[in-house]
């Protein structure tokens, strides 16, 4: 899996991949960084999985973002299931702003769900 993620991060460097398996989608490594910056999600160990019934809402914050997305299915031999391109791309930006906050983020989101007893998953 590693050095499947490792080619597609290559062929598509400037974008969040979205992996679709069956019921559930994954994002890895710095992409869930991306995630967990525009959203109030929360990953164990850099990888989020999801319901793939959520992948709507995700595809929407990265759109509002203006972050570039490509959905891919494992299914279908990683081929593309949907994409989102926009030649202003902000995904570097978003990458450097999550880098420099997130830590601090998720601080404040365990105190805000224990506080006000939400789950810190919304999307499961």
């Amino acid at each position: 899996m590693e050095e499947t993620l490792m080619k597609l991060k290559e062929v598509h460097s400037s974008s969040v991949i979205i992996l679709l398996f069956g019921s559930s989608i994954r994002i890895y490594d710095d992409d869930v960084r991306i995630i967990e910056f525009i959203s109030n999600l929360i990953s164990k160990k850099r990888v989020l999985v999801c319901n793939s019934k959520y992948l709507k809402n995700i595809e929407d914050l990265l759109k509002n973002k203006k972050i570039n997305y490509v959905v891919l299915s494992k299914e279908l031999d990683y081929s593309i299931y949907d994409y989102y391109y926009n030649e202003n791309n902000k995904y570097n930006k978003y990458i450097n702003l999550s880098k420099k906050y997130n830590s601090f983020r998720k601080c404040i989101i365990y105190f805000y769900n224990f506080i006000f007893n939400i789950p810190f998953n919304r999307y499961k």
